[in-house]
């Protein structure tokens, strides 16, 4: 399937494809609304549903995940031992970093579940999580798209190939820096994680 034939199955199939957004955005913080702003950009999809959707979503889905953590941490800390450290760490840094880590953690790759956990089990008060995460998503999901967007402008003034291979390099770069860059987190913070998660399970 060639660019134009894939353009025009998105815009035919557009609603199909707007749910698939919002689905996803509640479920995970890829790059697919990128890939959906390119396609806006080229006129296959509304710039603005496609914003809001995934606004929408990624909202729902932090909010599903604090209310899990809310109502079931202690069950999640027992049943998930390998997970449980970091939910413990990331409801401490909830607490002392709410604008820093609910404004930024969407943009990190394997955080949004983790987090959204984490921000259930702090002592954050709903509203103010609700109010923060709501900038955070904003953010998230205007970078995505407006990235996505501006490659598709790209790709039209000059060659639709090369603003692929740009997009392909910076989502490649991206997933190579996060994973490096994970390890090396991972590895300084697991003492750290584990000393909160015992701290929060004797509180309990």
């Amino acid at each position: 399937m060639t660019l134009p034939e894939l353009l025009a199955w998105i815009e035919r199939h557009d609603d199909w494809v707007y749910a698939l957004i919002l689905m996803y955005a509640v479920g995970k913080t890829g790059p697919l609304p990128m890939v959906a702003g390119y396609a806006a950009a080229l006129g296959a999809l509304q710039w603005g549903w496609l914003l809001g959707l995934t606004v929408a979503g990624t909202v729902l889905g932090a909010q599903a995940r604090f209310a899990v953590g809310r109502h079931l941490s202690p069950w999640l800390y027992r049943r998930l031992p390998r997970a449980a450290p970091w939910v413990a760490l990331a409801s401490a840094g909830v607490e002392r970093y709410n604008w820093s880590v609910l404004g930024l953690y969407r943009f990190v790759k394997g955080a949004f579940s983790i987090v959204g956990l984490g921000a259930g089990a702090s002592l954050l008060p709903w509203r103010r999580h609700l109010f923060v995460d709501s900038l955070g998503a904003l953010v998230w999901a205007s970078a995505m798209v407006s990235i996505g967007h501006g490659l598709g402008v790209l790709g039209a003034a000059f060659d639709p190939r090369w603003s692929a291979y740009v997009g392909l390099g910076l989502l490649a770069t991206s997933i190579l820096f996060v994973a490096l860059a994970g390890r090396h987190i991972k590895k300084r913070l697991l003492p750290l994680a584990e000393k909160i998660q015992t701290s929060r399970q004797n509180k309990q």
